[in-house]
């Protein structure tokens, strides 16, 4: 007998489109930054996360100025023993995470829509 309590979600088709759309945005900006960083292998933890943040800045339109300046602040270092690729990603994916929290990545609203 197959029961469901109150406390458990069921995922629905929106939910499981959000999280690969989640996946594949995190992977592509990955990839970008990656690209786009002289020598990664280079720099320290925390250099390497500014520097992450400038170029997703420069790669991404939903990120605004003032976001990029708080996500310098606020963005998490990788764990010293990653490596690079890890790295990058692993600040990406907290990047990622804020600015889904601050809705940077909904659609803009156009006059008229409710």
């Amino acid at each position: 007998m197959n029961t469901i309590t109150t406390a458990q979600r069921i995922s629905t088709s929106s939910d499981i489109d959000a999280s690969i759309a989640a996946t594949r945005r995190v992977h592509h900006l990955t990839a970008v930054a990656r690209d786009a960083i002289d020598d990664p292998r280079s720099l320290d933890g925390d250099t390497l996360a500014k520097a992450v943040v400038k170029v997703l800045y420069d790669a991404h339109p939903h990120i605004r100025f003032e976001d990029a300046l708080e996500l310098a602040v606020i963005v998490e270092t990788p764990p010293l023993d990653s490596p690079t690729v890890e790295a990058i990603e692993y600040v990406v994916a907290d990047i990622c995470s804020h600015l889904d929290e601050w809705n940077r990545f909904e659609p803009p609203t156009l006059p008229g829509q409710a």
